[in-house]
């Protein structure tokens, strides 16, 4: 039985390299029905056959892609993610019973000793993803949304993420406006896929405080929307738990790197949401 077709949005800025592999398979798993829209996020060499966006943000890229996209079922891959095979497969039969689906995310072979993992999942069973779900959600490096839905709240925001000054925090600003619509997600493990793990320590440490300006906003539009018990939740999972705790263990157990962290990403919180409160309305 033939499954629907999938349209696929790669944003991408100057990573040459990395979009190479990471359509290379893409293209390995997808099937003839389905959809691969690259969108040039203003980079400095323009992407051949790609989408162009002349203004950066990856944002505002993925909206131009799913907004061109001619299936009902899409799906948002980084530049620097490889989906292994049958994730496509995956995805769509995922998004049959949900409005959008997290697919897992892992690290390459070779790099499953690197200090600092970057947007990699924790949950490792089919889950359903609530309000009243705890933790990071999951990301825009491997997700999977219905049109409609997207079209319901209007997309991302695309104030948010890299390319502005809250440089993140744009997919999960997504998710929590799908979760307020009545939207609930889907965490699908055999939609699987790999992260790069590129990063130097001093682009780590650059990356967290960027994490914690997006966490920031995001907290100020959750107040300002009236999503106090999500606001919450994040307060808890992602600022006490995920920051200041992590960061006290790691100060305890004299690793340096996690203790810089936890720092950087908690000064980054409190220069997003004071810069939020007076710009984000």
């Amino acid at each position: 039985m033939l499954r629907r077709g999938l349209s696929v949005v790669v944003p991408t800025r100057d990573r040459p390299t990395h979009l190479a592999r990471c359509l290379a398979a893409l293209r390995a798993d997808l099937g003839d029905d389905d959809e691969l829209l690259v969108v040039d996020s203003a980079s400095r060499e323009p992407v051949p056959g790609a989408l162009r966006c002349d203004l950066p943000g990856a944002a505002r890229a993925r909206n131009a892609g799913w907004r061109a996209a001619r299936h009902e079922l899409v799906a948002f891959v980084d530049d620097d993610v490889e989906v292994l095979p049958g994730w496509a497969d995956a995805l769509v039969a995922a998004l049959e019973g949900s409005d959008w689906v997290v697919g897992a995310v892992g690290v390459p072979r070779g790099q499953e000793q690197r200090e600092r993992p970057v947007a990699v999942t924790t949950l490792t069973e089919p889950t359903r993803l609530t309000l009243a779900s705890r933790g990071t959600l999951g990301a825009s490096a491997n997700l999977g949304v219905r049109r409609a839905a997207l079209v319901d709240v209007g997309g991302f925001d695309e104030r948010l993420g890299p390319g502005t000054w809250t440089r993140a925090a744009e997919d999960l600003d997504l998710l929590d406006r799908l979760l307020a619509a009545g939207q609930d997600g889907w965490f699908a493990p055999d939609a699987a896929a790999v992260h790069d793990q590129w990063r130097s320590r001093r682009q780590l440490v650059g990356l967290d405080h960027g994490y914690g300006i997006g966490l920031g906003a995001r907290l100020v539009l959750l107040a300002r929307r009236g999503q106090g018990g999500r606001a919450r939740t994040v307060l808890r999972d992602a600022v006490w738990s995920g920051t200041v705790l992590t960061g006290l263990r790691d100060l305890r157990a004299r690793y340096r790197l996690g203790t810089l962290l936890a720092l950087v990403r908690l000064a980054g919180v409190l220069r997003g949401a004071a810069r939020a409160a007076w710009v984000l309305r």
